[in-house]
């Protein structure tokens, strides 16, 4: 869901820098009619071009491979930096162009035909291929000398009012020349200047919080939607609002999963389904779930709108008792919600069941009913159970098959015999909502400072007042 709510941004793109690169890169290839081989070059010596620019320039924001560029030159490796092999600043074949395929197709900036960047629907501007032209003409050479790196200055990360910047806005912005004409640009277009808005405006009214909690409270809680005439009517606001609250409730089961992982390396890397339940019934307390559901903070004020009742629960240390909590709020809110944030709570898919989608606040509804009159470590055991369940189904899904025949299950947690097995641990963090990355590059952009907005950006998106 969040992938349509912020065409373009993903959590691996993170430096406007490289958005501009590639236009310029598949307007070059274009024009010179090259193949992917040769496109494949260009993009592994300008990547490499760019990180030894970043780091003679840059202090403090980094090009991508700028740590691993300078290993290999502190080692004495100052040619086939990118050739392919173990010499190479990515063992990626694209290098960091696969992070940014898929955002810079979205953003209209390029397209691929018979593997070759091409431009997409949005030209390259000429101040970006002007910009981009001596490292594209160095770029011919397989090296650079320190000389070449010298006059690449104008492209560090931190070189400042760069001419890319204000082709670039326009894109983010979905403006021309600082103006918005609605008429002019896509859906995907549109949608990306209203989620910059929303984050423009939740930074704008609530300084000095950081902008992605800004975001959240902004938008997640009260009665903004129906107040701020930024968000008024706009069913994107709303969508953000269930996918907001549904974030708390993955981040549960997040956490609850690596739990259960590193329970099992604590038995030695081993344990049985009843050495589980153990263990998660000592987690959490001896009442009923239906006592434990009404000690909860309520999900909404007196007027319906949503409370920030899960933040109670986010502090650390984590524990599953804390998860359990934030899980059933989930269920709880499905009380509230209705439209388009409803519809956004539950994920793409609305199941006609009763159980809806598998692990889903649907299903912990559901099985909340099932236990409400039993212990809460019944519950807790059943959440276990579902667990695991879900994890064999992912790992299935993912199962491949290599040329020998031979199998190979990607899981952290393996079963045999009625015994489950783990080697290392499983990460507890959240999934992002790429609301961090469009942050840090619109303060890139000139639309962000540290700790509010600039006149520019109130400008292009319209949030005066």
């Amino acid at each position: 869901m969040v992938d349509t709510l912020v065409p373009g941004v993903s959590t691996l793109t993170r430096l406007v820098r490289y958005y501009s690169l590639y236009w310029a890169l598949a307007d070059h290839a274009g024009q010179r009619d090259l193949d992917a081989a040769a496109c494949q070059t260009l993009v592994r010596r300008t990547e490499v071009g760019l990180a030894r620019t970043s780091i003679a320039h840059d202090k403090a924001l980094f090009a991508h491979g700028t740590d691993t560029v300078q290993s290999l030159l502190n080692k004495g490796f100052t040619t086939g930096l990118a050739s392919p092999g173990r010499s190479s600043y990515s063992p990626r074949s694209w290098g960091f162009w696969s992070q940014y395929n898929g955002p810079s197709m979205a953003m209209g900036t390029v397209t691929i035909e018979a593997g070759a960047l091409r431009a997409g629907k949005h030209p390259c501007s000429l101040s970006v291929s002007r910009m981009f032209r001596p490292l594209i003409d160095l770029a011919t050479r397989e090296e650079l000398s320190d000389g070449d790196v010298d006059r690449l200055s104008a492209l560090a990360m931190e070189a400042p009012d760069t001419p890319d910047l204000p082709p670039l806005r326009d894109l983010f912005a979905a403006t021309r020349n600082g103006r918005h004409l609605p008429e002019e640009w896509s859906g995907d277009d549109h949608t990306r200047r209203a989620t910059l808005r929303f984050l423009a405006r939740a930074v704008q009214r609530m300084p000095g919080k950081a902008r992605v909690e800004a975001f959240r409270h902004y938008l997640a809680y009260g009665d903004t939607l129906d107040t701020d005439p930024v968000l008024i009517g706009d069913e994107r606001a709303r969508a953000w609002r269930g996918v907001l609250l549904r974030h708390h409730s993955v981040g549960a089961w997040r956490r609850m999963w690596a739990a259960l992982v590193q329970q099992v390396l604590d038995m030695s890397g081993t344990a049985t389904r009843d050495d589980l339940h153990a263990w998660i019934s000592s987690e959490v307390s001896d009442v009923t779930v239906r006592e434990f559901t009404r000690s909860l903070p309520p999900a909404v004020d007196r007027k319906g709108y949503p409370l920030p009742a899960e933040e109670s629960f986010l502090g650390e240390p984590f524990s599953p008792e804390a998860d359990l909590a934030v899980l059933l709020l989930g269920a709880r809110r499905l009380e509230h919600l209705e439209g388009r944030s409803l519809d956004a709570f539950l994920g793409r898919r609305r199941s006609s069941s009763g159980r809806g989608q598998f692990l889903d606040p649907n299903w912990v509804a559901f099985r909340r009913s099932e236990h409400e009159d039993q212990p809460l470590p019944e519950l807790a055991r059943a959440f276990v159970d579902d667990m695991i369940a879900q994890s064999r189904r992912v790992a299935l899904r993912k199962l491949r098959v290599g040329d020998d025949g031979r199998m190979t299950v990607f899981s952290k947690l393996h079963e045999r015999n009625g015994r489950y097995f783990a080697e290392q641990a499983e990460g507890a963090g959240n999934v992002g909502l790429r609301i961090y990355q469009l942050s840090a590059m619109a303060e890139q952009l000139g639309l962000f400072t540290a700790d509010g907005i600039t006149p520019l950006c109130t400008e292009l998106l319209e949030l005066a007042g």
